[in-house]
């Protein structure tokens, strides 16, 4: 795979200018033409060393405001852009001058290179046959009326409700201003998750000295009544790509989910442009597990010889750290849970995710939650399910894991050397990405959109 490598053709259809990639001895830039658009308008993510670039160009049309002619385009842009390993997504800095986008990202060490780290390293593409000739139909499609949906007219905690009840962790987001025959891209601006409800809730609940807790009292209820759709305005949701259910196959979801970290894969009927399924990382690693049998190439080997085996750095919190600080990190790092370490081994003792926010979003007391410690938190609030972590060695195999992932419904699995110390973290799409290679231009020719 190419460095900085564009994912898919990008949705812009020249409503976002060309783009520059520069390469320096300290940095890597991108220089994007943004001429007639403010900072409020574009919006900028990295996700798993994916650097996305997304907005909207909106036409006037307050009252007493009629166009003759109207030749400038508007609409919504998305482009995607594969990073270097060794670049610091953290120390990004991004300003707009000009009419021109310049967005910087430093280098570790200032060092020269751009290798991908090895666990980022698709497979050899040798299954592909096998993934491309399963529909995407494969996947049972919900019952009537179960395919949960959340309308951007309900508040973050009724929408929390939903998806609890029906024990998930994400939702398409259905805009209710959209009238039913919308194209799919205008009824759906992204998906809910709690990664997203994780990064609205510190930014809106971050405690500030001198403590004022009736203003923070405000802020909690002020938060619970959000709705879903002013969230939307405010934080990005995650992306809504998806894939058409008569040419879909369960390689553009292996891709999506692994190589583009897309972690739900909605599936579109194109006779009636409704929404008729969605494809999770789980459900994927399910299918991989009932047929791995198959895949004896990748399934036989270890961690170790597909690159999961070695060291590599892991956002991490202790017992004694406040809840805050596992929640800041998977919205700094863009993740979906971290682990939890006894400062006294230095073993791995629990896990934090984005599930967790679901307890602490319905709570009354937010705040003591939040700065309460780890370990209080543990045997006092959590119900132990969701704290669990499972961790292996670099010498068992990838059917191994894969098996041990299904039977615990843990999206993560820790590697720990032979004194039970953490080496890494091993993901679904870590996984999956083992099993598959992107053939070239395979995006612009296969999905049913680009992204």
């Amino acid at each position: 795979m190419s460095l900085f490598e564009e994912v898919g053709d990008g949705q812009h259809d020249g409503l976002l200018g060309p783009v520059d990639i520069i390469e320096t001895t300290q940095a890597i830039i991108f220089k994007v033409d943004t001429p007639g658009l403010s900072k409020a308008d574009v919006k900028l993510r990295v996700t798993d060393n994916v650097l996305h670039i997304t907005g909207e160009r909106m036409q006037n049309k307050a009252p007493g405001i009629t166009y003759h002619k109207s030749e400038r385009a508007f609409g919504r842009f998305n482009r995607n852009f594969k990073l270097p390993a060794n670049v610091d997504v953290q120390k990004v800095v991004a300003n707009c001058d000009h009419g021109v986008l310049t967005i910087n990202f430093p280098k570790f060490g200032g060092g020269e290179g751009g290798s991908l780290a090895m666990g980022d390293v698709e497979g050899d593409g040798s299954l592909n046959d096998t993934f491309s000739s399963v529909p995407i139909s494969v996947f049972p499609t919900p019952a009537m009326g179960k395919l949960v949906v959340i309308p951007t007219d309900v508040s973050i905690l009724e929408a929390l409700k939903m998806l609890s009840s029906h024990h998930i962790l994400a939702a398409p987001v259905r805009d209710v201003t959209q009238p039913d025959s919308a194209m799919w891209s205008e009824k759906f601006p992204g998906m809910l998750d709690m990664v997203g409800v994780v990064f609205y809730m510190l930014e809106k609940l971050q405690p500030k000295e001198p403590r004022d807790f009736n203003k923070e009292i405000e802020n909690v209820e002020a938060f619970k009544k959000t709705t879903v759709g002013e969230l939307a305005k405010v934080s990005s949701l995650s992306r809504f790509v998806p894939v058409l259910l008569n040419k879909g196959t369960l390689l553009d979801t292996m891709l999506l989910c692994g190589k583009y970290a897309v972690r739900r894969v909605p599936v579109i009927d194109p006779q009636t442009g409704e929404l008729v399924n969605l494809v999770t990382q789980s459900a994927l690693i399910q299918t991989l597990s009932a047929n791995l049998s198959r895949f004896g190439s990748v399934a036989a080997r270890t961690l170790a010889d597909v690159g999961l085996g070695t060291p590599a750095p892991i956002f991490q919190v202790t017992t004694e750290s406040p809840l805050m600080d596992a929640f800041q990190l998977i919205k700094e790092k863009d993740i979906s849970g971290v682990p939890i370490i006894d400062p006294a081994s230095g073993k791995i003792v629990g896990n934090i995710s984005a599930r967790d926010v679901r307890l602490i979003a319905s709570s009354d007391k937010v705040y003591k939650l939040l700065n309460m410690p780890i370990h209080v938190y543990l045997e006092v609030v959590s119900d132990g399910d969701s704290t669990a972590a499972i961790t292996c060695v670099p010498t068992e195999t990838v059917e191994e894991v894969v098996q041990r992932l299904v039977r615990s419904r843990i999206h993560r699995i820790f590697v720990v050397d032979d004194k039970g110390l953490p080496l890494r973290v091993v993901s679904l799409r870590n996984i999956l990405m083992k099993f598959v290679k992107e053939p070239p231009g395979y995006f612009g020719k296969k999905f049913s959109s680009s992204f």
